[in-house]
């Protein structure tokens, strides 16, 4: 039986894990994401790839840096910005 590693912040952040393999990553779906998981481990797309469709689709910039986070995290800060951008308009 496989061992997996806990999942229970990317169950917190679902709504956001499922926004972006809709919207995002929409050619690409993991059958497990777990809480250590990044961007780049369910991601084989071009890295510039990915991030100019970030950028298009949150409408926010995003660094290379900031990708390489544990995805619930990473999901939490683009949510914020974009929410923060989007208050100021």
């Amino acid at each position: 039986m496989a061992d997996f590693s806990p999942n229970g912040e990317m169950l917190k952040v679902a709504p956001l894990v499922q926004e972006l393999f809709e919207n995002v990553l929409y050619d690409e779906e993991p059958l497990f994401v777990s809480d250590e998981a990044t961007l780049w481990g369910v991601s084989m797309s071009d890295v510039e790839d990915v991030l100019q469709r970030i950028r298009k689709y949150y409408g926010v910039p995003v660094t290379l840096e900031e990708t390489k986070q544990p995805l619930w995290k990473f999901l939490r800060v683009v949510d914020a910005r974009r929410r923060v951008d989007a208050s100021i308009l």
